[in-house]
């Protein structure tokens, strides 16, 4: 990954003040626009089994696996247009009743 300055100021800041929910709010905010995401879940992790910022750290883990998760449902392709079951035999009804509405009208003799 390329070097991210912001991403680096953000992750100091948030070391230096551990408690500030906004300040892992603002790094997980860049991290999703920047796609480091897996970036800053590292360094999470690697803080999960610290005596002080370990409980605040699988937190924060979460949070990112949240994000990961809401960013991958938002970008994922919608289905197929499939055309139900009802509308394809219907059209095919009406396209049949018409067939026949010609037929009967250019039969001679009727």
């Amino acid at each position: 990954m390329r070097e991210d300055p912001i991403l680096e100021a953000l992750w100091s800041r948030a070391l230096e003040s551990w408690e500030d929910d906004r300040l892992h709010a603002s790094l997980l905010e860049h991290a999703t626009g920047t796609g480091a995401l897996p970036e800053i879940a590292g360094r999470y992790r690697a803080l999960v089994e610290d005596a002080t910022k370990g409980p605040l750290a699988r937190k924060r883990v979460d949070a990112v696996v949240s994000a990961a998760t809401t960013l991958l449902f938002s970008t994922k392709t919608p289905p197929h247009g499939k055309v139900p079951l009802p509308i394809t035999l219907s059209a095919m009804g009406v396209c049949l009743f018409l067939l026949a509405c010609l037929l009967w009208a250019l039969w001679p003799g009727h």
